[in-house]
């Protein structure tokens, strides 16, 4: 390291640590700044503009420039001052482990010293067992030695590596679809309730406007949709219970006959089941009681729970898939997941995918 570092030395209100001015830069949250001083124990930065509180956690990147390489140094530093005037922060670093801390005495010592430093060096202390001890003299080059012999190695044997690498992903890769296709059953579907209810329409005519969404909760007599008869008059369909909209069942502008249906309701305290749509060459495999992942396409949430039944093609029933808004493509059945947990009835109507695991804990009877 050819550049000289000026030291500087704290009052002793402060941390005792031996301060250096030397041309390191810092990135905080992908700006690069520069450091009006740094030691083991913590950074000032100047040019800061963003407004910080006291004890605010930053994580940084010390830049740390030697001949022919740059080391990077992350770190997290707790904000102990900020002067918004001048610019300038301090911060001390949290969570340094005696290795880090060596890394840094190290480089302190070669600003220093003037030393020149290369990776080697660096590599060394960092794969040694650094436990807060001062930094030693090397021996006659003999760990230097078989550093470099240990890179020259792994440069010959990078292709290898990368080879072993890219075979155990492949492995997992194939492993994984070996598992779910295997051992688990996948279906797509809605969230549904056996409280169900569905609002047909009064007469004949023609929806022209629906005023409630679906998953919004409504009180009895709140005004749900419009149905314009066949005299022109304007009908409205109101609710009659403290329910959540389910899923609308006719389209606007399309003819309806009497007591056609028009949405779908669930009563607030319904309950709700997830009702997964199955090939039939995979609902054949799923049995009463197996366990099931579901998972939500608006959210992150996977809600576990069991099958309830399972409805195959001929005994389900398409009224009732219909009125939640799901339909039974041919060779195929539906099953029905009991959730752990309560799901709100907010989520009926809302769209769910699920995985049914097929591998059974054997039991015996004696």
């Amino acid at each position: 390291m050819n550049q000289p570092a000026r030291v500087l030395h704290e009052a002793s209100s402060q941390r005792q640590h031996l301060r250096l001015k030397t041309p390191v830069v810092a990135a905080v949250e992908g700006k690069m700044h520069r450091l009006d001083n740094w030691s083991v124990g913590g950074i000032g930065l100047i040019d800061f503009e963003d407004e910080v509180l006291p004890e605010t956690r930053l994580p940084v990147t010390l830049h740390f420039p030697f001949e022919g390489f740059e080391m990077k140094f992350d770190s997290v530093i707790s904000v102990k001052h900020f002067d918004g005037d001048k610019k300038v922060l301090g911060g001390a670093f949290e969570e340094m482990s005696p290795q880090r801390l060596s890394l840094l005495r190290f480089v302190i010592d070669s600003y220093l010293t003037g030393e020149t430093v290369d990776a080697g060096d660096v590599l060394q202390i960092v794969g040694r067992d650094n436990n807060a001890r001062a930094r030693g003299k090397r021996e006659a080059g003999t760990e230097v030695s078989r550093l470099r012999s240990l890179l020259i190695s792994l440069r010959r044997n990078f292709g290898l590596l990368i080879l072993l690498i890219a075979t155990l992903i492949l492995a997992g890769y194939v492993a994984f679809n070996l598992y779910a296709r295997t051992f688990t059953v996948a279906g797509d579907g809605a969230i549904t309730s056996p409280q169900a209810v569905v609002l047909r329409a009064p007469g004949a005519g023609v929806i022209i406007g629906y005023s409630a969404a679906p998953g919004l909760r409504v009180q009895p007599g709140t005004l749900l949709a419009s149905l314009q008869q066949p005299d022109g008059q304007v009908q409205n369909v109101v609710s009659d219970c403290d329910c959540i909209i389910g899923e609308y069942l006719a389209e606007v502008g399309s003819p309806l006959t009497k007591a056609a249906p028009i949405l779908s309701m669930v009563p607030t305290s319904g309950s709700t089941r997830a009702t997964l749509i199955v090939r039939l060459q995979d609902i054949r495999k799923v049995k009463v009681n197996d366990r099931a992942a579901v998972s939500f396409f608006n959210d992150d949430r996977v809600a576990m729970g069991v099958v309830e039944s399972v409805n195959l093609p001929g005994l389900t029933d398409p009224t009732t898939l219909k009125q939640n808004g799901l339909k039974v493509p041919e060779l195929a059945g539906s099953v029905t997941v009991r959730f752990d947990d309560r799901i709100a009835a907010q989520r009926i109507g809302q769209p769910v995918s699920g995985r049914v695991r097929l591998y059974r804990v054997p039991t015996f009877e004696f």
